[in-house]
């Protein structure tokens, strides 16, 4: 089936009175449904279109080898329909009751796997909150973090003249001052090695901050971002500007009836607790996420993957300049 068929089957099959799971592959059985793709689709396009759907997604398999760690909680029942080796990608999205999943197998064919997931029932106390204290950093007067986020990467700001009054009179809440600082400079795009995604309001569709978000309030989602409900004009809620390849999730509690209060709250791909840092600005955590070995858990310079930045292009994808 071709894309749009596809996406609107896996709508159908999501739906909180979605239909029982039942694959009609040979030698599958309850509990999923396996859907083949068309030859003209790309994985790519399509992890671009399920991740404007339904959110950030978690991966289970790269390059033929499946994440060790993965458990019921985080993916499981999607690798469950096929055997060892089988699998060379698959990326999976918490949607609900459902699991999605998107990849490919031996031979160069695209799958799609929708398979059933025990969501958290609504009695379940929520997820834990742990606030986090700003670490103490030595006095640089003449460099904002901003600043310090450009140096490191050697970029040359972009000078981006973005229309805020609009971009935040359709969210209904101003957004931090530092952030559209980032935004006009970097646009949206990937740093290190294509590890940390950062959404700006620049040309790019796939590195949109409103992108995603208003494709949240289209979809009937059924289900909070952690403790709290995703945000909508004039509430109080959470709003993603960042993300690594691995499944971190960078956000914002948004409050319009508090304007200028946007604590950053993170959680890593690892099943634990969201991190709330109420003094932190969005321009800090990110300059600490590249730079600070010691910033867990979410710190990614141990791994050495360079303090790199290649903005989004004006299509879906990103590329150097």
């Amino acid at each position: 089936m071709d894309e749009r068929e596809l996406l609107d089957d896996v709508a159908s099959l999501v739906r909180s009175d979605g239909p029982e799971l039942v694959c009609g592959w040979g030698g599958h059985g309850v509990g999923h449904v396996c859907l083949a793709v068309s030859g003209g689709v790309e994985l790519s396009a399509l992890v671009e279109r399920f991740s404007r759907r339904y959110g950030q997604s978690r991966n289970l398999v790269m390059g033929g080898y499946a994440d060790p760690k993965v458990s019921e909680k985080t993916g499981l029942p999607l690798l469950a329909p096929f055997d060892d080796g089988d699998l060379v990608e698959m990326r999976a999205w918490a949607f609900g009751h459902r699991w999605i999943g998107c990849g490919s197998v031996r031979g160069e064919s695209l799958v799609v796997v929708v398979a059933e997931r025990d969501a958290p029932p609504a009695d379940e106390p929520a997820e834990e909150v742990v606030r986090v204290a700003s670490p103490r950093t030595r006095p640089d007067g003449r460099r904002t973090w901003v600043r310090r986020l450009i140096d490191l990467t050697r970029w040359e700001p972009l000078g981006l003249s973005v229309d805020w009054a609009a971009v935040e009179g359709e969210l209904g809440v101003s957004l931090p001052a530092d952030y559209k600082e980032l935004a006009s400079a970097f646009g949206g795009g990937v740093f290190s090695d294509d590890t940390v995604s950062f959404l700006g309001c620049g040309p790019s569709v796939s590195f949109d901050l409103l992108t995603p978000w208003r494709a949240g309030l289209s979809v009937d989602r059924g289900t909070t971002v952690g403790p709290y409900e995703e945000y909508a004009p004039g509430g109080k809620g959470v709003v993603t500007w960042g993300s690594t390849e691995w499944g971190d999730q960078y956000c914002w509690l948004l409050d319009a009836e508090r304007p200028g209060d946007c604590p950053v709250l993170a959680r890593s791909h690892d099943p634990g607790p969201w991190y709330r840092y109420d003094d932190m600005s969005t321009s800090e955590f990110l300059y600490r996420i590249l730079a600070d070995a010691d910033f867990q858990p979410f710190g990614i310079a141990r791994y050495e993957l360079g303090a790199t930045f290649v903005p989004g292009s004006h299509g879906d994808g990103a590329e150097a300049l």
